[in-house]
């Protein structure tokens, strides 16, 4: 591998650009993963604290604004599942290209490349899945602390199961990571539902990831991101240049 790079001084200039596209990328899909995860976090949490108030009996459910505020955050979090399934899906095209060199490496020590494809493939797919379940923990810790936690064991048995490359390992992972996923946040949830109980403490979600194939909520879904962010950025300004922008049609 050494003469081969030598010898075609190319071959290092272009893993240095699948490296740089890839980390690139990793980092762009994690930003507008957060962005959007954030921001549902912070939405919930607006929501627990007035639920709180209302348990209390500080604060009647039927307040004036109270059915205005819920709407606009309803309306909020319409492009949170396209914004943070995208976010995945560029987090994996990252990973995809930063491991994709490896295939040419071996098909420079001639070792077979079709094998490294499809490992690259799947092995993207699962290291995305580690680092997005453990930023979901991070992020989700302080506001669904046991959905976080379901996370965080999802992730590390990840790190810990799949280094290891033994197709044993890699599927009692899979059934702890999809199995005790959909268990834990599908199966439980809906039994009670379906029983009319109330769900424990200790049964928690962090909404819904469901994307429509509709193309007008894909617009709609632009529409509302483009002016939260807006609205987001002239709260955060000051009064002056808020109005400025606000005269400037912004």
């Amino acid at each position: 591998l050494a003469e081969y790079s030598a010898e075609n001084p190319d071959f290092a200039a272009g893993v240095g650009i699948w490296m740089m596209v890839g980390f690139t990328l990793l980092i762009a899909g994690l930003i507008l993963f957060l962005f959007s995860e954030i921001k549902a976090v912070l939405v919930c949490r607006d929501q627990d604290f007035r639920k709180s108030l209302v348990d209390a009996g500080y604060m009647s459910p039927s307040a004036a604004g109270i059915a205005d505020l819920e709407m606009r955050e309803s309306r909020s979090m319409i492009p949170r599942p396209y914004l943070s399934v995208g976010g995945m899906m560029v987090i994996y095209l990252g990973l995809s290209c930063i491991l994709y060199p490896i295939c040419d490496i071996l098909d420079i020590i001639d070792l077979p490349a079709v094998p490294c494809i499809l490992l690259i493939t799947v092995g993207s797919f699962f290291a995305s899945f580690c680092i997005i379940t453990f930023w979901l923990f991070v992020v989700w810790s302080c506001t669904r602390p046991w959905a976080a936690l379901a996370f965080l064991i999802i992730s590390l048995s990840g790190n810990l199961l799949l280094p290891t490359g033994s197709p044993v390992l890699v599927v009692i992972w899979m059934v702890i990571a999809f199995g005790g996923g959909y268990f834990y946040f599908k199966y439980i949830p809906e039994q009670y539902a379906l029983n009319g109980d109330e769900r424990p403490a200790w049964v928690q979600d962090v909404g819904d990831y469901t994307i429509s194939l509709d193309p007008g909520e894909w617009g709609d879904a632009a529409s509302v991101s483009y002016q939260s962010t807006v609205d987001d950025v002239m709260r955060g300004m000051p009064t002056e240049a808020s109005s400025l922008l606000a005269g400037a049609g912004l």
